[in-house]
C-alpha cells in the first residue's frame, strides 16, 4: 500500500552565468573613469595641503622673527597675508614678561568663554525640552478636561429626575369645613354687627 516516493535527481549547474562583455567593458571604463576622477581630486588636495603648509611655515617663522625682536624682510609675507600686520617694539626685558601675561590672560578668558557658550547652549537645550514637556502636558490637560466635561455631561443626563408633577391637594371634608369656616368668619361678624345696628 505504501508506495515509496520517487524524486528526480536535479541536474547540477556548474556553470555561473558570465556577464556580457559589452556589459563589462562598459563596467570597466566607469571604474577607470572613477579612479582617475578620484586621483585628480587627491592631487588637488595634496596640491592645496602643501601651499597651506608653506603659508603656515613662512607666518611662523614671522612670529618666531617678531618674538625675538627680529624684523621680518618678507615683503610677500605681507601681500599673502594681509591681515598680519608687523610693529616693531623696543627690546625692553619686561615687555617679554608682559606679553606672556597678556597671551594668557586672552587664552584664559577664551577658556572662560567656551564654557560659558556651551551653557548658555545646554541652558536653551533645556529650556526647549522643559518648553515642549509643558505643551505636551497642556495638550494633554485640555484633552482630560474635554473627556471630563463630556462625562459629567452624560452623568447629569442619566441622572436628569423625572419632571416632577405637582397634584392640587385633595381636601378631605373636614379640612374643607374648617378652611370654609375660616374664610366666612369675618363675613359673618361683620354682618351680625351691621344687623344689630340696622334693627
Amino acid at each position: 500500500m505504501n508506495q515509496p516516493i520517487s524524486f528526480p535527481s536535479p541536474a547540477p549547474d556548474l556553470r555561473l552565468p558570465r556577464p556580457s562583455t559589452e556589459k563589462w567593458a562598459a563596467t570597466l571604463a566607469e571604474e577607470r573613469r572613477r579612479l582617475q576622477e578620484d586621483q585628480d581630486a587627491l592631487r588637488d588636495r595634496e596640491k592645496n595641503l602643501r601651499d597651506y603648509e608653506e603659508r603656515l611655515r613662512v607666518w611662523q617663522s614671522q612670529l618666531d622673527a617678531t618674538s625675538h625682536g627680529v624684523i621680518p624682510a618678507a615683503r610677500g609675507l605681507r601681500a599673502s597675508l594681509p591681515g598680519l600686520s608687523y610693529t616693531p617694539s623696543a627690546a625692553v626685558p619686561g615687555d617679554e614678561a608682559a606679553l606672556q601675561a597678556g597671551w594668557e590672560k586672552l587664552h584664559r578668558a577664551r577658556e572662560i568663554l567656551e564654557a560659558e557658550q556651551s551653557h548658555l547652549r545646554d541652558d536653551r537645550i533645556v529650556l526647549r525640552e522643559a518648553d515642549a514637556a509643558v505643551r505636551q502636558r497642556e495638550e494633554a490637560v485640555s484633552r482630560r478636561e474635554a473627556l471630563v466635561a463630556e462625562r459629567e455631561r452624560l452623568v447629569l443626563a442619566a441622572q436628569a429626575p423625572a419632571p416632577v408633577v405637582v397634584e392640587a391637594p385633595v381636601m378631605e371634608e373636614e379640612d374643607a369645613s374648617a378652611v370654609k369656616r375660616l374664610t366666612r368668619a369675618p363675613f359673618e361678624f361683620a354682618r351680625s354687627v351691621l344687623g344689630r345696628k340696622a334693627s
